[in-house]
């Protein structure tokens, strides 16, 4: 489309009056370029009252996360859904904790491959020393498994969280402890609102990057007896190492957003309104379960003294229904019942809700609410959508997460001079080749055991998948560490004579067991057993 060139009009306007003019260009443009999706009509019906502001990323999100924080947590403390949602995911993400695997470039370290096996073994072997100890962390409350953990739930609930590298309280065998930072306590200092660089207590500069954090001494909810006001400022990166000193864990979803959104919030009012719902059926049903009585009497002596305001914060006149209640009633008094709406259709309703906030959550409705009622087929495939949704979910922890900590973990390793690193602070390529790794997480959830170890054995017939990946995914567990236990169990069974020292070739049969001369059991010596020949006959 050729470009709208101004007219004699515009040009003279523009002499006179360079801003009308410029504004007048501008919507004639704005008109020549109108575009022909309904979805952003503002004459049809549906939309009129759809108001919308094109903010950026910051402007549509900064505001609303204190109240966004607070009612998604809410919810994971009293919303069944919601706190099955963030349990299941955790236990299907993280489990028990990412273990690390080191994975060396040793053709680009300039290894031999016994050289390289026997590093990675030795830094896997003090990273989970370290790892396993509660020194980890600077509340030495926690491991860095378990540390996982609340890394993972902050953020569903919280929307990011922060996690500075501090040096420990005690000895351990590498100085280095994490400090978990809630995301409230990183705010913006009163001093310093309106400060463009400084987006909610996080400090970016010209392009956006990270300089820096604004971090509370305490929580701003915790009480003000024990809240120590004030702020301190952390650098994001170490100014003479240049080695990043915080770790901020969020999912960005668009550009320019320098805080998380917590996963709960497209679905917090669906939650809350459901929720209540909920609650109006369950008391529907309690108190269409009780027999109550009420007496009618002539005279003020009953029983309403019993049951009138006998319960602390019940008023003079509130009177309470339960199971086999008699309650006193004045002359010319009745009872009056308001009748509920009847709700046969609540399971229905309640379910097709249900599979929307799954939707969002990208959680199945099988495995959120922990039903499966359906097909072995549909099932499956409802795991398979789930497994592939915990599966990306687990790589952007180990990336936000899990392997920055490992990188400072080798970096305070080589300089106690636990670990040999050539080049490591100096040569990018061989500082990413050192710190190559594989996080292994939990299991996946198998209906049909016999059938998918079937289908996985046929896999790794065809070449279509390899064993270490499919013990990784199917069993949790390492390669490396599962062959070699399974060679000690084989040599114990082969010594104890319950299967044959060697094992024969997939599809074929074992051969047949010998007696002490060597000979097949049932025969003469080392002299074959004869076949059968019907010719004899």
């Amino acid at each position: 489309m050729k470009p709208l060139a101004p007219t004699f009009t515009d040009r003279l306007l523009a002499s006179v009056a360079p801003t009308f003019a410029q504004r007048r260009y501008h919507a004639r443009l704005s008109l020549n370029l109108m575009g022909q999706y309904a979805g952003a009509k503002s004459n049809r019906a549906a939309l009129k009252t759809w108001r919308t502001n094109p903010g950026s990323a910051d402007a549509d999100t900064l505001g609303d996360l204190p109240t966004l924080r607070a009612r998604s947590r809410d919810l994971g403390r009293n919303n069944p859904i919601a706190t099955g949602a963030r349990s299941t995911s955790k236990s299907n993400i993280v489990g028990t904790g990412l273990r690390v695997r080191s994975k060396l470039n040793a053709k680009l370290l300039g290894l031999s491959e016994e050289a390289a096996e026997v590093w990675e073994r030795n830094a896997e072997t003090l990273f989970d020393l370290w790892a396993q100890s509660k020194t980890a962390d600077i509340t030495l409350t926690q491991n860095f498994y378990e540390l996982q953990g609340l890394v993972f739930n902050t953020v569903f609930e919280s929307g990011d969280t922060f996690v500075l590298r501090r040096t420990p309280k005690r000895k351990t065998i590498v100085p280095l402890a994490l400090n978990v930072i809630e995301a409230d306590r990183v705010a913006t200092p009163q001093e310093k609102m309106g400060d463009y660089y400084i987006r909610d207590g996080v400090r970016i500069d010209e392009d956006g990057a990270p300089v820096g954090y604004y971090i509370l001494n305490d929580h701003p909810g915790d009480s003000p007896t024990y809240a120590q006001y004030g702020y301190k400022e952390v650098a994001a990166f170490g100014a003479k190492s240049g080695e990043q000193m915080v770790l901020h864990v969020f999912e960005r979803l668009r550009p320019g957003l320098n805080r998380g959104i917590p996963q709960l919030a497209p679905v917090i009012e669906i939650l809350k309104q459901l929720d209540r719902y909920s609650e109006a059926e369950l008391m529907k049903a309690v108190v269409s379960s009780f027999f109550t009585v009420f007496l009618k009497t002539e005279g003020d002596d009953g029983l309403a003294s019993a049951t009138q305001g006998a319960f602390p914060g019940m008023g003079a006149n509130e009177i309470t229904m339960g199971p086999g209640t008699i309650v006193d009633i004045g002359t010319g008094e009745d009872i009056q019942t308001a009748q509920p709406a009847n709700t046969s259709n609540f399971d229905p309703f309640f379910t097709s809700v249900v599979r929307q906030i799954g939707v969002a959550l990208q959680i199945p409705f099988e495995l959120l609410m922990l039903h499966f009622t359906a097909s072995y087929s549909a099932s499956r495939a409802a795991l398979e959508m789930a497994a592939q949704f915990f599966r990306d979910r687990r790589t952007w922890l180990v990336r936000a997460f899990c392997a920055p900590v490992y990188e400072w973990f080798m970096a305070d390793a080589i300089n106690a001079g636990l670990i040999v690193a050539p080049g490591f602070f100096n040569d990018p390529i061989r500082r990413a080749a050192w710190l190559g790794s594989q996080w292994i997480g939990p299991a996946r959830i198998i209906l049909d055991p016999l059938k998918e170890w079937k289908a996985e054995a046929e896999a790794v017939s065809l070449g279509a998948r390899t064993i270490e990946a499919v013990i990784i995914e199917r069993g949790g567990d390492d390669f490396e560490q599962t062959t070699k236990q399974r060679i000690r169990e084989h040599k114990a069974r082969a010594a104890g004579k319950l299967e044959p020292e060697i094992l024969a070739p997939e599809g074929t049969a074992p051969p047949p067991p010998t007696d002490e001369n060597g000979g097949e059991k049932g025969g003469s010596g080392n002299k074959p057993k004869p076949a059968h020949n019907e010719d004899d006959e």
